[in-house]
Protein backbone atom coordinates (compact mmCIF):
# COMPACT_ATOMS: atom_id res chain seq x y z
CA UNK A 1 0.00 0.00 0.00
CA UNK A 2 1.37 3.12 -0.95
CA UNK A 3 0.91 6.98 0.03
CA UNK A 4 0.73 10.18 -1.03
CA UNK A 5 -0.44 13.28 0.43
CA UNK A 6 -1.31 16.79 -1.10
CA UNK A 7 -3.34 19.33 1.24
CA UNK A 8 -5.54 21.89 -0.97
CA UNK A 9 -8.24 23.96 1.18
CA UNK A 10 -11.40 25.80 0.28
CA UNK A 11 -13.78 28.32 2.38
CA UNK A 12 -17.29 29.54 1.61
CA UNK A 13 -17.73 31.60 4.83
CA UNK A 14 -15.92 33.60 6.78
CA UNK A 15 -13.64 31.88 9.08
CA UNK A 16 -10.90 29.97 8.00
CA UNK A 17 -10.00 26.00 8.36
CA UNK A 18 -9.11 26.34 12.14
CA UNK A 19 -12.38 26.72 12.99
CA UNK A 20 -12.68 23.14 12.82
CA UNK A 21 -12.27 22.65 16.45
CA UNK A 22 -14.88 23.19 19.47
CA UNK A 23 -17.19 26.00 18.60
CA UNK A 24 -15.18 27.11 16.10
CA UNK A 25 -13.14 30.27 15.74
CA UNK A 26 -14.41 32.63 18.77
CA UNK A 27 -15.24 35.96 17.80
CA UNK A 28 -13.59 39.50 19.55
CA UNK A 29 -16.38 41.38 21.21
CA UNK A 30 -16.11 44.62 19.54
CA UNK A 31 -17.46 47.51 17.37
CA UNK A 32 -15.66 49.55 14.41
CA UNK A 33 -14.42 52.20 16.48
CA UNK A 34 -12.14 49.80 18.79
CA UNK A 35 -11.52 47.73 16.09
CA UNK A 36 -8.41 50.24 14.71
CA UNK A 37 -6.95 49.77 18.47
CA UNK A 38 -6.78 45.85 17.85
CA UNK A 39 -9.43 46.19 20.70
CA UNK A 40 -7.37 47.13 23.49
CA UNK A 41 -10.73 48.93 25.05
CA UNK A 42 -11.23 47.20 28.15
CA UNK A 43 -10.15 50.22 30.07
CA UNK A 44 -12.56 52.91 28.20
CA UNK A 45 -15.32 54.72 28.75
CA UNK A 46 -16.36 56.93 26.00
CA UNK A 47 -19.83 59.07 25.53
CA UNK A 48 -19.68 58.82 21.57
CA UNK A 49 -19.31 55.00 21.47
CA UNK A 50 -20.65 51.84 22.86
CA UNK A 51 -17.77 49.65 24.36
CA UNK A 52 -18.86 46.46 24.42
CA UNK A 53 -16.28 44.68 26.13
CA UNK A 54 -16.72 46.16 29.57
CA UNK A 55 -20.56 46.31 30.35
CA UNK A 56 -19.12 49.16 33.22
CA UNK A 57 -18.45 51.52 30.46
CA UNK A 58 -22.48 51.94 29.62
CA UNK A 59 -22.53 53.76 32.79
CA UNK A 60 -20.67 56.87 30.87
CA UNK A 61 -23.39 57.00 28.14
CA UNK A 62 -25.06 60.83 28.39
CA UNK A 63 -27.86 60.99 29.23
CA UNK A 64 -30.72 61.76 26.63
CA UNK A 65 -28.17 60.87 23.66
CA UNK A 66 -28.62 56.85 23.33
CA UNK A 67 -26.18 55.16 20.78
CA UNK A 68 -26.95 53.34 18.33
CA UNK A 69 -24.20 51.22 16.86
CA UNK A 70 -23.99 48.41 13.61
CA UNK A 71 -20.87 47.07 11.85
CA UNK A 72 -20.49 45.50 8.57
CA UNK A 73 -17.08 43.28 8.13
CA UNK A 74 -15.04 42.08 5.62
CA UNK A 75 -12.28 39.23 5.54
CA UNK A 76 -9.69 38.93 2.45
CA UNK A 77 -7.48 35.78 3.06
CA UNK A 78 -4.66 33.91 1.90
CA UNK A 79 -4.60 30.34 2.68
CA UNK A 80 -0.57 28.71 2.51
CA UNK A 81 0.74 25.58 2.61
CA UNK A 82 4.42 24.60 1.45
CA UNK A 83 2.78 24.23 -1.71
CA UNK A 84 -0.46 25.46 -2.49
CA UNK A 85 -2.58 28.22 -2.18
CA UNK A 86 -5.88 29.95 -2.42
CA UNK A 87 -7.30 33.64 -2.22
CA UNK A 88 -10.76 33.83 -0.22
CA UNK A 89 -13.34 36.86 0.58
CA UNK A 90 -16.46 37.40 2.91
CA UNK A 91 -18.31 39.80 4.51
CA UNK A 92 -21.37 40.02 6.78
CA UNK A 93 -23.28 41.87 9.90
CA UNK A 94 -20.53 42.14 12.20
CA UNK A 95 -22.88 43.96 15.39
CA UNK A 96 -26.22 45.47 15.72
CA UNK A 97 -26.47 47.04 19.88
CA UNK A 98 -28.32 50.00 20.86
CA UNK A 99 -27.31 52.03 24.26
CA UNK A 100 -29.67 53.81 26.77
CA UNK A 101 -28.88 56.39 29.21
CA UNK A 102 -30.80 55.88 32.38
CA UNK A 103 -30.42 59.26 34.51
CA UNK A 104 -26.71 60.32 34.74
CA UNK A 105 -25.26 57.51 36.56
CA UNK A 106 -26.84 54.24 34.87
CA UNK A 107 -26.63 52.86 30.26
CA UNK A 108 -27.96 49.77 29.78
CA UNK A 109 -26.77 48.43 26.33
CA UNK A 110 -28.69 45.11 24.37
CA UNK A 111 -27.90 43.83 20.83
CA UNK A 112 -26.87 40.78 18.70
CA UNK A 113 -23.24 39.51 17.77
CA UNK A 114 -21.84 36.20 16.27
CA UNK A 115 -20.12 34.40 19.50
CA UNK A 116 -18.03 32.22 17.10
CA UNK A 117 -17.56 30.76 13.52
CA UNK A 118 -17.60 27.74 11.35
CA UNK A 119 -16.35 27.79 7.66
CA UNK A 120 -14.25 24.95 6.28
CA UNK A 121 -13.65 22.49 3.21
CA UNK A 122 -10.44 20.56 3.58
CA UNK A 123 -9.49 17.94 1.01
CA UNK A 124 -6.36 15.64 1.44
CA UNK A 125 -5.65 13.17 -1.09
CA UNK A 126 -3.84 9.87 -0.91
CA UNK A 127 -3.42 6.07 -2.60
CA UNK A 128 -5.15 3.70 -1.61
CA UNK A 129 -3.70 0.13 -3.21
CA UNK A 130 -3.97 1.96 -6.96
CA UNK A 131 -6.20 4.18 -6.59
CA UNK A 132 -6.92 7.80 -5.41
CA UNK A 133 -9.01 8.80 -2.36
CA UNK A 134 -10.03 12.24 -1.35
CA UNK A 135 -10.74 12.96 2.46
CA UNK A 136 -12.75 15.70 2.76
CA UNK A 137 -13.74 17.70 5.90
CA UNK A 138 -16.60 20.25 5.81
CA UNK A 139 -17.74 22.55 8.12
CA UNK A 140 -20.32 25.68 8.48
CA UNK A 141 -22.58 27.70 10.42
CA UNK A 142 -21.48 29.11 14.16
CA UNK A 143 -22.60 30.41 17.13
CA UNK A 144 -24.63 33.74 18.13
CA UNK A 145 -24.71 35.63 20.93
CA UNK A 146 -27.50 38.73 21.84
CA UNK A 147 -26.77 40.35 25.02
CA UNK A 148 -28.37 42.88 27.59
CA UNK A 149 -26.34 44.37 29.92
CA UNK A 150 -26.18 47.18 32.77
CA UNK A 151 -23.40 49.96 34.00
CA UNK A 152 -23.96 52.03 37.19
CA UNK A 153 -21.50 54.35 38.56
CA UNK A 154 -21.14 53.69 42.39
CA UNK A 155 -18.40 56.55 42.96
CA UNK A 156 -18.24 59.57 41.70
CA UNK A 157 -15.89 62.39 43.40
CA UNK A 158 -16.09 65.24 40.90
CA UNK A 159 -13.63 65.24 38.56
CA UNK A 160 -10.84 62.99 40.49
CA UNK A 161 -12.13 59.98 40.84
CA UNK A 162 -15.33 57.87 39.21
CA UNK A 163 -16.08 53.80 39.59
CA UNK A 164 -18.52 51.70 37.53
CA UNK A 165 -19.27 48.44 37.78
CA UNK A 166 -21.70 46.03 35.41
CA UNK A 167 -22.65 43.07 33.96
CA UNK A 168 -24.22 41.28 30.48
CA UNK A 169 -26.41 38.52 30.60
CA UNK A 170 -26.14 36.69 27.12
CA UNK A 171 -27.92 34.05 25.27
CA UNK A 172 -26.16 32.02 22.86
CA UNK A 173 -27.66 29.88 20.04
CA UNK A 174 -26.84 28.47 16.76
CA UNK A 175 -25.75 25.39 14.38
CA UNK A 176 -22.64 24.07 13.37
CA UNK A 177 -22.53 20.97 11.08
CA UNK A 178 -19.37 19.13 10.40
CA UNK A 179 -19.30 16.27 7.75
CA UNK A 180 -16.18 13.85 6.87
CA UNK A 181 -16.01 12.31 4.13
CA UNK A 182 -13.81 9.25 1.88
CA UNK A 183 -14.51 9.60 -1.88
CA UNK A 184 -13.22 7.51 -4.10
CA UNK A 185 -11.88 8.15 -7.68
CA UNK A 186 -13.31 4.47 -9.08
CA UNK A 187 -16.54 5.36 -9.16
CA UNK A 188 -17.57 1.20 -9.21
CA UNK A 189 -16.68 1.93 -4.99
CA UNK A 190 -18.70 2.93 -2.52
CA UNK A 191 -17.81 6.25 -0.79
CA UNK A 192 -18.60 7.05 2.69
CA UNK A 193 -19.56 10.23 4.93
CA UNK A 194 -20.45 11.08 8.11
CA UNK A 195 -22.43 14.55 9.06
CA UNK A 196 -22.57 15.73 12.70
CA UNK A 197 -25.37 18.70 13.59
CA UNK A 198 -25.29 20.37 16.43
CA UNK A 199 -27.48 22.91 18.12
CA UNK A 200 -26.88 25.24 20.52
CA UNK A 201 -28.11 27.24 22.82
CA UNK A 202 -27.61 28.72 26.79
CA UNK A 203 -26.66 31.61 28.98
CA UNK A 204 -23.72 33.12 29.38
CA UNK A 205 -22.60 36.44 31.81
CA UNK A 206 -19.59 38.38 32.47
CA UNK A 207 -18.93 40.88 34.63
CA UNK A 208 -17.06 44.21 34.48
CA UNK A 209 -15.63 47.07 36.58
CA UNK A 210 -13.84 50.26 35.33
CA UNK A 211 -12.49 52.84 37.30
CA UNK A 212 -10.85 56.28 36.61
CA UNK A 213 -8.82 59.32 38.05
CA UNK A 214 -7.48 62.83 37.23
CA UNK A 215 -3.72 62.96 37.93
CA UNK A 216 -3.28 66.29 36.71
CA UNK A 217 -4.99 68.79 34.82
CA UNK A 218 -4.11 66.94 32.08
CA UNK A 219 -3.68 63.48 32.63
CA UNK A 220 -5.85 61.20 33.43
CA UNK A 221 -5.76 57.73 34.28
CA UNK A 222 -8.20 54.21 33.35
CA UNK A 223 -8.19 50.74 34.22
CA UNK A 224 -10.64 48.21 33.39
CA UNK A 225 -11.72 44.21 33.76
CA UNK A 226 -14.29 41.83 32.48
CA UNK A 227 -14.70 38.71 33.95
CA UNK A 228 -16.45 35.87 31.48
CA UNK A 229 -18.29 33.33 34.23
CA UNK A 230 -17.77 29.78 32.74
CA UNK A 231 -21.19 27.74 32.20
CA UNK A 232 -22.43 24.69 30.83
CA UNK A 233 -24.76 25.46 27.68
CA UNK A 234 -27.28 22.58 26.04
CA UNK A 235 -26.46 20.86 23.00
CA UNK A 236 -28.12 18.44 20.72
CA UNK A 237 -26.16 16.48 18.18
CA UNK A 238 -27.61 14.53 15.45
CA UNK A 239 -25.01 11.80 13.57
CA UNK A 240 -26.13 10.36 10.32
CA UNK A 241 -23.51 7.63 8.50
CA UNK A 242 -24.17 6.57 4.71
CA UNK A 243 -22.74 5.18 1.53
CA UNK A 244 -22.77 7.08 -1.15
CA UNK A 245 -21.70 7.39 -5.11
CA UNK A 246 -20.63 10.42 -6.77
CA UNK A 247 -21.95 10.89 -10.64
CA UNK A 248 -20.45 12.11 -13.58
CA UNK A 249 -21.70 16.21 -12.49
CA UNK A 250 -20.54 15.72 -9.31
CA UNK A 251 -23.44 14.94 -7.37
CA UNK A 252 -23.70 12.02 -4.38
CA UNK A 253 -26.35 9.75 -4.84
CA UNK A 254 -26.98 7.86 -1.50
CA UNK A 255 -26.92 3.87 -1.62
CA UNK A 256 -27.59 3.02 1.83
CA UNK A 257 -27.56 4.22 5.89
CA UNK A 258 -24.95 2.59 8.31
CA UNK A 259 -25.79 4.44 10.99
CA UNK A 260 -28.39 6.91 12.66
CA UNK A 261 -28.47 8.81 16.38
CA UNK A 262 -30.68 11.22 16.29
CA UNK A 263 -31.12 14.06 19.37
CA UNK A 264 -28.23 13.15 21.26
CA UNK A 265 -28.45 15.69 24.38
CA UNK A 266 -25.39 17.04 25.79
CA UNK A 267 -23.43 19.94 27.66
CA UNK A 268 -21.06 22.30 26.18
CA UNK A 269 -18.65 23.65 29.14
CA UNK A 270 -17.98 27.27 28.38
CA UNK A 271 -14.73 28.31 29.62
CA UNK A 272 -14.36 31.39 31.71
CA UNK A 273 -11.76 34.27 30.91
CA UNK A 274 -10.00 37.73 32.23
CA UNK A 275 -9.79 40.52 30.44
CA UNK A 276 -7.31 43.36 32.01
CA UNK A 277 -6.36 46.43 30.55
CA UNK A 278 -4.63 50.29 31.72
CA UNK A 279 -4.99 53.38 29.68
CA UNK A 280 -3.90 57.11 29.91
CA UNK A 281 -5.61 60.22 28.34
CA UNK A 282 -3.10 63.31 27.97
CA UNK A 283 -4.94 66.62 27.05
CA UNK A 284 -8.12 64.50 26.36
CA UNK A 285 -6.73 63.58 22.62
CA UNK A 286 -4.50 61.33 23.25
CA UNK A 287 -5.25 57.92 24.49
CA UNK A 288 -2.62 55.01 25.09
CA UNK A 289 -4.01 51.33 26.00
CA UNK A 290 -2.46 48.58 26.83
CA UNK A 291 -4.78 44.90 27.42
CA UNK A 292 -4.02 41.25 28.55
CA UNK A 293 -7.19 38.77 28.06
CA UNK A 294 -6.74 35.05 29.11
CA UNK A 295 -9.49 32.36 28.60
CA UNK A 296 -9.24 28.67 30.13
CA UNK A 297 -10.36 26.66 26.62
CA UNK A 298 -8.08 23.42 28.40
CA UNK A 299 -11.16 24.07 30.66
CA UNK A 300 -13.52 23.11 27.40
CA UNK A 301 -15.79 19.93 27.67
CA UNK A 302 -18.25 18.52 25.09
CA UNK A 303 -20.63 15.68 25.96
CA UNK A 304 -22.97 13.54 24.67
CA UNK A 305 -25.34 10.93 27.02
CA UNK A 306 -22.18 10.65 28.89
CA UNK A 307 -19.56 9.94 26.16
CA UNK A 308 -16.54 12.50 26.21
CA UNK A 309 -16.00 13.92 22.42
CA UNK A 310 -13.82 16.93 23.63
CA UNK A 311 -11.45 17.79 21.18
CA UNK A 312 -7.95 17.61 22.24
CA UNK A 313 -6.54 20.18 20.68
CA UNK A 314 -7.83 23.09 22.15
CA UNK A 315 -5.88 24.98 24.87
CA UNK A 316 -5.66 27.95 26.84
CA UNK A 317 -5.82 31.25 25.24
CA UNK A 318 -3.97 34.32 25.56
CA UNK A 319 -3.48 37.72 23.79
CA UNK A 320 -1.72 41.04 24.71
CA UNK A 321 -2.84 44.46 22.49
CA UNK A 322 -1.97 48.07 22.53
CA UNK A 323 -3.57 50.58 21.71
CA UNK A 324 -3.56 54.23 20.22
CA UNK A 325 -6.37 57.03 19.40
CA UNK A 326 -5.79 60.95 18.46
CA UNK A 327 -8.09 63.78 17.93
CA UNK A 328 -6.64 66.41 16.59
CA UNK A 329 -9.45 69.09 17.72
CA UNK A 330 -11.89 68.55 20.32
CA UNK A 331 -16.26 69.09 19.47
CA UNK A 332 -15.97 71.94 21.81
CA UNK A 333 -12.97 73.74 20.11
CA UNK A 334 -14.89 73.00 16.54
CA UNK A 335 -16.28 76.49 15.78
CA UNK A 336 -12.58 78.54 16.98
CA UNK A 337 -10.71 76.30 15.17
CA UNK A 338 -10.16 74.57 11.43
CA UNK A 339 -13.64 72.86 10.10
CA UNK A 340 -11.46 70.52 7.98
CA UNK A 341 -13.11 67.08 8.70
CA UNK A 342 -9.39 65.82 8.78
CA UNK A 343 -8.84 67.84 11.89
CA UNK A 344 -12.66 66.63 13.48
CA UNK A 345 -11.21 63.15 13.08
CA UNK A 346 -10.31 60.49 15.69
CA UNK A 347 -7.45 58.56 14.39
CA UNK A 348 -6.08 54.86 15.60
CA UNK A 349 -3.55 52.20 15.99
CA UNK A 350 -3.05 48.89 17.47
CA UNK A 351 -0.79 45.87 17.46
CA UNK A 352 -2.05 42.39 19.15
CA UNK A 353 0.29 39.38 19.77
CA UNK A 354 -1.90 36.16 20.51
CA UNK A 355 -1.46 32.31 21.28
CA UNK A 356 -4.94 30.88 20.13
CA UNK A 357 -6.93 28.30 21.66
CA UNK A 358 -5.12 25.43 19.30
CA UNK A 359 -2.46 23.27 19.38
CA UNK A 360 -1.74 20.87 16.14
CA UNK A 361 1.26 18.86 15.20
CA UNK A 362 2.80 20.31 18.57
CA UNK A 363 2.75 23.70 17.52
CA UNK A 364 1.28 26.01 19.12
CA UNK A 365 -1.38 28.20 16.27
CA UNK A 366 -0.03 31.94 17.02
CA UNK A 367 -1.93 35.15 15.84
CA UNK A 368 -0.23 38.07 14.91
CA UNK A 369 -1.91 41.53 13.86
CA UNK A 370 -1.61 45.07 13.24
CA UNK A 371 -4.57 47.40 13.07
CA UNK A 372 -5.86 50.69 12.24
CA UNK A 373 -9.01 53.04 12.36
CA UNK A 374 -10.40 56.41 11.55
CA UNK A 375 -13.91 57.40 13.02
CA UNK A 376 -15.16 61.00 11.06
CA UNK A 377 -17.71 62.68 12.62
CA UNK A 378 -21.00 63.36 10.85
CA UNK A 379 -21.14 66.58 9.99
CA UNK A 380 -25.04 67.45 9.13
CA UNK A 381 -25.76 68.45 12.68
CA UNK A 382 -23.92 69.12 16.26
CA UNK A 383 -24.04 65.40 17.07
CA UNK A 384 -21.82 62.64 18.55
CA UNK A 385 -22.65 60.42 15.45
CA UNK A 386 -19.61 59.12 13.55
CA UNK A 387 -18.84 57.44 10.68
CA UNK A 388 -16.29 54.55 11.56
CA UNK A 389 -13.63 52.49 9.78
CA UNK A 390 -11.11 49.57 11.20
CA UNK A 391 -8.58 47.69 9.14
CA UNK A 392 -6.19 44.85 10.38
CA UNK A 393 -3.40 43.21 8.60
CA UNK A 394 -2.48 39.74 10.63
CA UNK A 395 -1.09 35.97 9.74
CA UNK A 396 -2.49 33.25 11.66
CA UNK A 397 -0.95 29.46 11.39
CA UNK A 398 2.41 28.73 9.90
CA UNK A 399 3.20 26.74 6.66
CA UNK A 400 5.30 24.17 9.27
CA UNK A 401 4.60 21.16 10.26
CA UNK A 402 2.38 20.53 7.65
CA UNK A 403 0.25 22.91 8.51
CA UNK A 404 -1.56 26.24 7.13
CA UNK A 405 -0.69 30.28 7.35
CA UNK A 406 -3.70 32.28 7.13
CA UNK A 407 -2.83 35.86 6.04
CA UNK A 408 -5.69 38.08 6.26
CA UNK A 409 -6.83 41.87 5.77
CA UNK A 410 -10.23 42.55 7.29
CA UNK A 411 -12.40 45.69 7.47
CA UNK A 412 -14.94 46.69 9.62
CA UNK A 413 -17.39 49.50 9.02
CA UNK A 414 -19.12 50.52 11.20
CA UNK A 415 -22.24 53.63 12.17
CA UNK A 416 -22.25 55.00 15.66
CA UNK A 417 -25.55 57.18 15.52
CA UNK A 418 -26.24 59.75 18.21
CA UNK A 419 -28.81 62.60 18.38
CA UNK A 420 -28.14 65.57 17.77
CA UNK A 421 -28.43 68.76 20.42
CA UNK A 422 -31.70 69.72 18.79
CA UNK A 423 -33.28 65.55 18.84
CA UNK A 424 -32.43 64.74 22.02
CA UNK A 425 -34.58 61.28 22.31
CA UNK A 426 -36.58 60.86 25.43
CA UNK A 427 -36.52 64.19 26.47
CA UNK A 428 -39.97 65.28 28.69
CA UNK A 429 -40.89 68.19 26.78
CA UNK A 430 -42.56 70.92 28.91
CA UNK A 431 -44.50 72.47 26.18
CA UNK A 432 -45.82 71.21 23.03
Amino acid sequence: MAFSSQILIAQKLNSSPYTRYGLGEITEVSTAAYFGMANSSVALAEYNHLNLSNPASYSALIKYKPIFDVGLYGKFQTLKTENSSLSQKNFGLRNFSLGLPIGTKTGIAFGLTPYSTVGYDINSYSTVEGDSVRFNYKGKGGVNKVFLGVGREVVNRGDSIKLSIGFNASYLFGTIENSRSVIYSNTTYYSSKVNNFKTINGANFDLGVHYEQQLNKKTKLLFGVDYTLGNNINVAKDFYAYNFKMNKYGLETAKDTIDVNDNQKGKVSIPGGLKIGAALILNKKLILSAQFEQKSWNTYKEIYDGVDETPIELKASSKMALGLSYTPTLMKDWNSKSRSIFHKSTYRLGLSSSNTNLSLNNTLIKDYGISFGISAPLLSSRSFSSLDFGFNFGKLGTTNNNLIEDNYFKIYLGFSLVPSSYDRWFRKRKYD
